[in-house]
């Protein structure tokens, strides 16, 4: 019985402790939120703008920028054919034809095509006649017969094509085996420039918004794309010359995003852009300021 007795006074003990432990912790908590509200009225009292107003305060300024907020497109056509072999790769490619040749086993078709010379020679030593084998049966020897007059017929399609023949830089089934970049002729102020499509951010949009705006203001509604993400991949700013700029519109700061051609064509119908063509990266230098050109090219021919 003693050890009962013991055990309750022990914890009769430790909760009279607890409890006034346990009231100073609440009065604590409910002074410290009585200071933070008084402190949030003394504020307010004296005009002292707390956390939301600096908020309002940083966006204010963020709308009172002399810099204009751009997107653009870096437009992609991927490869449709595969690229040229190099002197270095055909010799390597013709290494390891040979490698595989000397290491392999036999494949069921060439085990076939023994087995069946095996089992011709013991049917001719021993007197059998071609003639009056079954013409249904198809033996490995017809099967590579009839691939090799297949093969004959085929006619692999030229590399070249009619754009690539007339050089005509508006069509996209040119170079098939490199990439592409679309660039259009757009107008920017008092003049038409080469650029990516690029365009303002209007209020309410986010930068990926205003870039899917504007590759479907240049480009018309029948272009089919694929957009990589949310964030840019690059970044270019400018100034506006000197008779545009003034002290609330200094330049733009333009944000790229990129984005795959999956199909359609361009419908060059508007009114800020004149021409477009499908470039590639050597062929940039004839179109794009050099300024711009070492801006857009790291990104553009990484991804």
């Amino acid at each position: 019985m003693a050890a009962p007795l013991v055990r309750n006074a022990f914890l009769m003990s430790t909760n009279r402790l607890a409890k006034p432990a346990l009231i100073a912790a609440s009065h604590a908590h409910k002074g410290l939120l009585q200071n933070a509200v008084a402190a949030q009225m003394r504020c307010c009292v004296c005009g002292i703008k707390t956390g939301p107003a600096e908020s309002e305060e940083n966006s204010s300024q963020a709308e009172q920028s002399p810099w204009t907020l751009m997107s653009a497109v870096c437009m992609v056509r991927r490869p449709l054919i595969m690229a040229e072999l190099s002197d270095v790769e055909r010799r390597y490619k013709a290494h390891l034809e040979q490698l595989h040749l000397e290491t392999s086993v036999l494949s069921d078709h060439e085990l076939q095509l023994i087995e069946e010379k095996v089992k011709l020679k013991q049917r001719r030593s021993r007197g059998y006649d071609d003639d009056d084998e079954d013409g249904s049966l198809l033996l490995a020897a017809d099967k590579e017969d009839l691939a090799a007059d297949k093969f004959q017929e085929f006619q692999p399609a030229d590399r070249l094509t009619e754009a690539d023949m007339k050089n005509d830089r508006s069509s996209q089934l040119r170079k098939l085996g490199v990439p592409l970049y679309l660039l259009v002729k757009q107008k920017l102020g008092d003049k038409a420039v080469w650029v990516m499509p690029q365009g303002s951010r209007q209020e309410g949009e986010t930068l990926r918004q205003t870039a899917e705006r504007i590759l479907l203001t240049c480009c018309g509604t029948h272009l089919r794309t694929t957009f990589y993400g949310n964030a840019p991949c690059g970044f270019y700013k400018y100034k506006y010359p000197r008779t545009m700029r003034s002290e609330n519109n200094v330049g733009a700061k333009v944000f790229f995003f990129k984005a795959e051609l999956t199909g359609g064509d361009i419908e060059c119908d508007s009114e800020g852009v004149e021409e477009f063509a499908w470039v590639t990266p050597e062929e940039m230098k004839e179109y794009l300021p050099q300024k711009y050109l070492d801006s857009v090219l790291p990104f553009a021919t990484c991804l």
